[in-house]
């Protein structure tokens, strides 16, 4: 006995039982099915694995019962993984088969060599039993395993396995029950017949259309009650159907006619059909041909002497009690026979009348007199069923008790006559029968199912009633089985019927044609009962169809646009280039990136994104071909896949026509939107010929076309690869710098214009490279653009400075104010001013001696609101606000209103070209005018010159900067500098000392040497 390994989750479970449950479901060995086979194709698809399949476990063996990617229908048990995943309380993920100890000994039973990868979700009955596994496998190994979505579907597939499996096992209890059902009416001698709540007659047994010689039911169908039944009997047979229409049962004898002979009498019951809410939905009539009773009756009536010899020496050899009695006209009891005595325990020698009531059920008790009475009144034959107490036991039994006047020459009665007969195993047997025919048709009506039977020798079929609702086909008996059945279905129809007469039964799943157009899928499964009868059942599975597609449409598709997905885009673009390849054609791809999406985003909301993004996706879709693909791969990212006849240079006109059609605005709630995109193009066999490297050709153009200012279509080339992987060595070079220590900070000094003296530092980064040298940010700068290698930095320099300044505060030295240059990523970090000044407060740094300086990027930023409130902050605790490269960006103006600035930098390409370029003046006198306006400090940068010196003094330049003073330095030669620099500072002595000097200072000012080398 092999027993589950204990687990807090999962009951314990014998082998036994597994093996009993997965014999019940009668799975093993069957023909494939295509709702498994969906099933298992879908798993592969969602944990894009090669192989899937849905196996059972019995004793010796692992069966597959759908696959994908395999070409094995079972293996040994000892060698499946299956066996050991099924023990595992839930989802069972192995990365490596081959590099698990616990599976290297497997033999390879695959056909192939062992698959790498395997993930399987158990299949569980609902007590927890494990009968087998759905398994995704895949050759490569994955170390990551399935991302939480793929786990979570696995699961939900699995336990749609076991729910298929389930409605298996109902189907099938389904048809034994109908077989049942049916056996149980056509050995049944009497007439049932159902009718409709308009008293048509709807159905007629086997033994009931002998009985009334009828060979066609069809020939009687919806014939109405009363019209059966002669003149002498119809106002009866309209009584008992009006009693059962109340909730009662009705029952009259009449005459019928049965084809050409002499009318039969019959004995008839009526009872109502009900329904779930206690009302009638048809009427059960149950005719029992009392024909012969009659005469026996009038025989009777003839002579009564007669008749009590015949009682009194009646045989004993009737199957059930048969009670005989006599009565006057009045109903007074004057005879009952032995059998009346022994069943009641009355008393033989007192009269029958005497309690005779006594013994009738006390609930019906009122009723039965009153039904007795009314009958001895009309002085007709009559029949009163009712429930009469056995002595034996106390039990009450069914009866039918007949009454029949026996009436003198002139018509009056003499006396009646009658007998009571047990039915009561026949009111068992009508009100099971009823049971099972309402559960029938609750069950049908419950699971969208109809049964039906075919005669494949006439091709007649008979279909249930609740054919007329599901399918809108009328039922009783069809000319054909194909009525509705899609004609391109036809062929598959009948190849369905004939391998039911050879192997005995099949399914089959196939489109039906409702009689309003509207096309529904069915799956039909059918068994041979006769050679010449055919029985089955058909149920709607359009809802399980639209759930699949909707499972395959939901992985495969995006939700907002409707567009593929990248997953499907993978696929198509897979199959596209193996198509090319094999026919020697053409694959374009444009990869598209939607340039101005945040900035919709951010200041109209998600629902205007969400609008432009299905815009953008109705353009796209609308200038494609069918046969082209139109997908959403990203948050603002598209692609186009376009196959043969078009080309690269095809292509390229495409992408100019989308970018001119994207650019072309629209309308959402009153604002008009205008959307710009950046185009990358690749193509095979132009460039790359396999999946991954086309696309990732396609992504280097669209970064190219962006880093060339967007808005435009760029066509992939070689060299756009090889700057891409030198960014990509940079960025991992610098990273190498960073934790090796060798980014250091640089100084450049600021020079007051008017007395020479240094005024402040600039710290510029340097990448102290081990083989280089020294390298500026001409080299590495391209890596800022990565906010995450920006920030590191940033933060890494702000330390060394701060310790830096530090070092020559303890060495008194006066250096002015260290200017710092922050980066758009450093703004892009929270907490960057307190950070900042906890690194200050560390090294005892006073924060007044510190100068911020930002460029017009990262004023124009997205968190332009983020960088204000910094600034802010910074100011507030004494460190000033410097503009830098002033005058090259959009908006300097409105910068120096917005934020806190207390010092704007002259950009080194005005200053170029100073002494030559009046245009150069002009700006410079216009900066410096404006900042002396809104008392801002100006300092010009990139001065190498004396006679630029000269003229930024003589134009009221407050501050220069540039190689005329020094080139950056590290920090150890920062205080010989300054020491040097001040040494020089000397009052000025003859006119050619002042010739020397840079500027003309103010009288009493300070002037220094430019003899000496800085």
């Amino acid at each position: 006995m092999i027993e589950r390994p204990r687990s807090s989750n999962l009951p314990e479970w014998k082998e036994v039982d597994r093996l009993a449950a997965l014999q019940k479901l009668d799975i093993l060995d069957t023909e494939p099915e295509v709702e498994f086979d969906s099933i298992a194709r879908i798993a592969a698809q969602i944990c894009d694995a090669s192989i899937a399949y849905i196996s059972f476990i019995d004793e010796h063996r692992q069966w597959l019962k759908a696959k994908i990617g395999l070409d094995i229908t079972e293996v040994p048990r000892e060698a499946s993984v299956c066996s050991h995943a099924m023990l595992e309380p839930g989802l069972f993920v192995v990365s490596d088969l081959n590099a698990d100890p616990r599976f290297l000994d497997l033999p390879r039973v695959y056909g192939i060599p062992l698959p790498s990868f395997y993930a399987g979700a158990p299949l569980r009955t609902a007590d927890g039993l494990p009968l087998g596994m759905l398994c995704v496998l895949d050759r490569e190994a994955r170390p990551e395993g399935l991302n939480p979505q793929q786990e979570e579907a696995l699961a939900a597939l699995a336990r749609a396995v076991m729910c298929q499996l389930e409605l298996k096992l109902a189907n099938r209890a389904v048809a034994e029950s109908e077989e049942f059902s049916r056996r149980l009416l056509a050995s049944s001698d009497d007439c049932i017949m159902v009718l409709d709540l308009q008293r048509r007659l709807r159905f007629m047994s086997q033994g009931g259309m002998r009985a009334m010689e009828v060979s066609d039911f069809g020939a009687v169908e919806g014939r109405s009650w009363c019209d059966l039944w002669s003149s002498a009997a119809g106002e009866d047979a309209h009584r008992a159907i009006e009693a059962a229409r109340t909730g009662v049962t009705g029952r009259f004898q009449g005459p019928c006619a049965v084809a050409a002979r002499a009318p039969k009498w019959w004995d008839v019951v009526v009872s109502p059909i009900m329904g779930r809410s206690s009302a009638p939905q048809g009427f059960l009539c149950i005719s029992r041909d009392i024909t012969e009773f009659r005469h026996t009756e009038q025989s009777l009536r003839r002579s009564e002497q007669r008749l009590r010899t015949l009682v009194d020496v009646m045989p004993l050899s009737f199957s059930s009690p048969q009670v005989v009695w006599f009565t006057d006209p009045d109903g007074e009891f004057t005879y009952c026979n032995d059998v009346w005595y022994e069943y009641t325990g009355l008393r033989s020698d007192a009269s029958p009348r005497e309690g005779w009531t006594c013994v009738v059920q006390p609930s019906h008790r009122e009723t039965i007199v009153g039904q007795w009475k009314d009958a001895l009144a009309k002085g007709v034959s009559f029949e009163i069923e009712m429930s009469l107490r056995r002595a034996s036991d106390g039990m009450y039994r069914w009866f039918i008790v007949r009454g029949q006047p026996l009436k003198n020459e002139e018509g009056h009665v003499e006396q009646w006559f009658g007998i009571a007969m047990d039915i009561h195993e026949r009111k068992q047997s009508e009100q099971a029968l009823s049971d099972s025919e309402e559960r029938l048709q609750l069950a049908l009506k419950a699971a969208h199912m109809i049964a039906w039977e075919f005669n494949p020798q006439t091709d007649a079929t008979t279909r249930s009633e609740n054919s007329l609702a599901l399918l809108g086909i009328h039922p009783g008996l069809d000319r054909t089985f194909m009525t509705g059945i899609h004609p391109e279905d036809h062929q598959k129809v009948e190849g369905f019927l004939k391998r039911i007469q050879t192997s005995g039964s099949d399914s089959i799943e196939c489109r039906y044609v409702m009689p309003g157009g509207e096309v529904r899928w069915l799956r039909a499964r059918g068994e041979q009962a006769a050679p010449d009868r055919i029985v089955g059942v058909t149920f709607d599975i359009s809802e399980h169809k639209e759930a699949e597609e909707e499972i395959w449409r939901s992985a495969n598709h995006d939700a907002l646009t409707g567009l593929p997905n990248r997953n499907l885009f993978q696929h198509r673009l897979e199959a596209a280039l193996a198509q090319a390849a094999q026919a020697g054609s053409s694959v374009s791809l444009l990869l598209i990136d939607l340039d101005d999406f945040k900035d919709i985003n951010d200041t109209l909301g998600h629902d205007a994104g969400d609008a432009l993004l299905q815009e953008t996706a109705r353009r796209l879709s609308a200038m494609v071909r069918k046969c082209d693909t139109v997908a959403r791969i990203g948050g603002d990212e598209f692609a186009v896949l376009v196959v043969e006849p078009l080309k690269l240079e095809n292509a390229n006109r495409l992408g100019s026509l989308i970018g001119e059609m994207l650019r072309q605005p629209f309308t959402y709630q009153k604002r008009t939107l205008v959307s710009r995109v950046s185009i990358g193009i690749a193509a095979y066999p132009d460039h790359d010929g396999t999946p991954t490297e086309l696309v990732k050709d396609a992504d280097i153009a669209m970064y190219q076309a962006k880093s060339r200012g967007r808005n435009r279509v760029i066509t992939y080339s070689p060299e756009m690869r090889k700057a891409i992987e030198q960014r990509v060595s940079l960025g991992r070079g610098i990273r190498e710098a960073i934790a090796s220590d060798e980014i250091v900070p640089f100084y450049q000094p600021k020079v007051n214009l008017a007395t020479g003296e240094i005024v402040g530092l600039e710290a510029l980064a340097r990448w102290r490279h081990p083989s280089e040298g020294i390298l500026t940010p001409a080299f590495f700068g391209a890596v800022f653009e990565d906010h995450e290698i920006a920030a590191t930095m940033g933060k890494l320099l702000t330390s060394k400075i701060a310790a830096d300044v530090r070092q020559w505060l303890d060495q008194d030295l006066s250096f002015g104010r260290i200017a710092l240059n922050l980066s758009p990523a450093e703004f892009a970090q929270s907490g960057i001013v307190d950070n900042m000044l906890r690194t200050l407060d560390w090294l005892k740094v006073p924060p007044s001696v510190f100068e911020v300086e930002v460029t017009e990027t990262v004023l124009l930023g997205r968190n332009s609101d983020s960088v204000s409130s910094a600034l802010a902050q910074f100011r507030q605790q004494g460190i000033q606000i410097a503009l830098d490269d002033f005058g090259t960006g959009y908006a300097s103006l409105t910068h120096l209103k917005q934020f806190p600035v207390d010092h704007i930098k002259i950009d080194r390409s005005f200053v170029r070209d100073l002494e030559h370029d009046s245009d150069d003046e002009a700006i410079i006198a216009a900066v410096i005018s404006l900042g002396r306006s809104l008392q801002l400090a100006i300092t010009a940068e990139g001065v190498e010159t004396h006679g630029q010196a000269r003229r930024l003094r003589e134009l009221g330049c407050d501050h220069a900067q540039g190689y005329l003073y020094a080139k950056p330095m590290a920090a150890e030669q920062v205080p010989e500098l300054l020491r040097r620099w001040n040494s020089m500072l000397v009052k000025p002595r003859s006119e050619r000392n002042a010739r020397m000097l840079v500027g003309r200072p103010s009288i009493g000012s300070s002037t220094f040497r430019t003899d000496l080398p800085l």
